[in-house]
């Protein structure tokens, strides 16, 4: 084994750890910010007059693409 080909091996070792690492911190922080932009989305929406939204995300995403095809279609 070549001295470069062990340079490019530790550099690829290196970078798969700061992947994982990456992937921890996103993994770890997700449901925080998941819990915080849902509670701002239910802050607007009570300030206009509208219900919380439903905690299923599928029925998020159906109740955003209904009010989407319905603006498309009116």
């Amino acid at each position: 084994m070549t001295a470069i080909t062990r340079l490019i091996n530790a550099a690829r070792r290196l970078r798969l750890q700061a992947a994982e690492a990456d992937l921890a911190f996103l993994e770890a922080r997700a449901p925080i910010v998941i819990a915080d932009q849902r509670a701002r989305v239910d802050q607007l929406r009570a300030r206009a007059g509208l219900p919380p939204l439903p905690d299923s995300a599928d029925a998020i995403r159906r109740a955003v693409e209904h009010r989407a095809k319905t603006s498309l279609l009116a």
